[in-house]
């Protein structure tokens, strides 16, 4: 009988230190994140060391929940019916606060130049049947020669941004809105996807969790709100054909992500490397080809113009103060390519003769992306917004798995 009862206690603390790990991990989690997303906002042009240290942090964290995917857990539901009720309320609390902050500004024209340049564009095209590519208005700027002062984004982000061409202003903000709207949604059902079998309430919340990360940093609504940043449209495409790929949809999913690709390289390709793998589909890449049918459209329309706006421009791009380039000595530069080259390389040899699951594959895209963003010439606000979804996607998924369990 003893022995019975030290072995009954034995587990009931067992499970009770499991129950504080997992407690202190998901508060830990939300707070090493909140604090993150506050000195990106409060550190915004310049600072390269600061977002290089942000950087770093969400770097391993993703990769520490990743890292600890496999070990079991057995939570009571109370665990997770608080945390559906906590997410909750906090998501309510940022809607309240950065409606009433950025409300307004969804009925203004975009201030920013990636957000006005595409307006413009699509009243080129759309209004007066001009190439916006051939353009010498769109971007005149004293630092960029004259091939290089037409649309810079492929002719997708027109497709997707259509309607500010015929309702300047709220047209475009409205489209922002509907392409959060889906990356919010697609986001969710992946997380519902890969949490077949799961108790509805560890379900539920999980999809909350990421609801919160999603929508916690101002950043997000400053730029997709207020200054009208469009980057919030090729990740919600991806997001989207992650959810087709996760459906074994191949034929959408490429159609989904090529579509991203025409509408701005980068993030796009990053994620399509990851499918460069043994068991790639046909299906997908054939997808994939329909998808970037717009680029090709107007890679016949005019070839060089297109290619010297979307694509040489990046790679000739000179390094900014947002940079780690601004801080390094310039014989050291050469490391930053290499350190981009390295990481692809390393993931197309770990992931060839692999079958990825959905988590895995945004888990290696995510830290991909994050080591090509700190070694670019420029770490610019907008390109937060690419991290946004996939944060929350990974630390929801893994939130009670940053500390080993006994």
């Amino acid at each position: 009988m003893r022995f019975t009862t030290t072995l009954e206690n034995g587990l009931t603390l067992r499970h009770l230190l499991n129950l504080t790990l997992a407690a202190s991990s998901v508060l830990f989690s939300v707070v090493f994140i909140y604090c993150i997303y506050r000195l990106f906002q409060t550190y915004d042009w310049g600072q390269p060391f600061t977002k290089f240290l942000c950087f770093s942090g969400l770097f391993a964290l993703c990769l520490t929940l990743f890292r600890h995917r496999q070990q079991t857990q057995s939570l009571p539901n109370f665990l997770f019916i608080g945390e559906a009720l906590f997410a909750s309320l906090v998501v309510i609390a940022i809607f309240y606060r950065m409606l009433n902050g950025y409300g307004d500004a969804l009925f203004t024209a975009p201030t920013v130049d990636i957000g006005y340049t595409t307006e413009h564009a699509a009243r080129l095209l759309f209004l007066q049947g001009e190439n916006p590519y051939l353009s010498q208005e769109i971007n005149i700027r004293p630092e960029l020669a004259a091939e290089h002062r037409g649309f810079h984004y492929g002719p997708a982000m027109l497709l997707g941004y259509a309607p500010s061409a015929f309702f300047p202003g709220v047209g475009y903000k409205v489209m922002s809105m509907v392409f959060l709207a889906i990356a919010a949604i697609s986001m969710c059902m992946l997380i519902v996807g890969n949490m077949k079998g799961q108790s509805r309430w560890q379900v539920r919340s999980t999809v909350l969790i990421a609801l919160m990360l999603f929508f916690l940093p101002e950043r997000l609504w400053y730029e997709v709100f207020q200054v009208g940043a469009n980057d919030i449209y090729p990740v919600s495409l991806l997001l989207l054909g992650m959810v087709f790929a996760q459906r074994d949809k191949w034929l959408w999913a490429g159609i989904l992500m090529g579509l991203s690709f025409a509408t701005k390289f980068s993030p796009a390709a990053f994620l399509l490397a990851m499918f460069l793998r043994k068991d790639i589909r046909m299906t997908f890449l054939a997808g994939c080809v329909i998808g970037v049918t717009p680029m090709m459209a107007f890679l016949v329309w005019d070839y060089q113009s297109l290619m010297e706006n979307v694509f040489f421009l990046r790679f000739g791009l000179n390094y900014d103060s947002t940079s780690l380039y601004s801080i390094t000595p310039p014989v050291l530069h050469v490391l930053f390519p290499l350190a981009q080259l390295s990481a692809l390389v390393y993931l197309l040899v770990r992931n060839f003769g692999r079958t990825l699951s959905t988590e895995e594959t945004l888990v290696c895209f995510t830290l991909l992306l994050i080591i090509i963003e700190v070694t670019f010439k420029e770490i610019h606000a907008n390109h937060l917004i690419w991290f946004y979804p996939l944060i929350a996607f990974i630390v929801a998924t893994y939130r009670h798995k940053l500390f080993p369990q006994h």
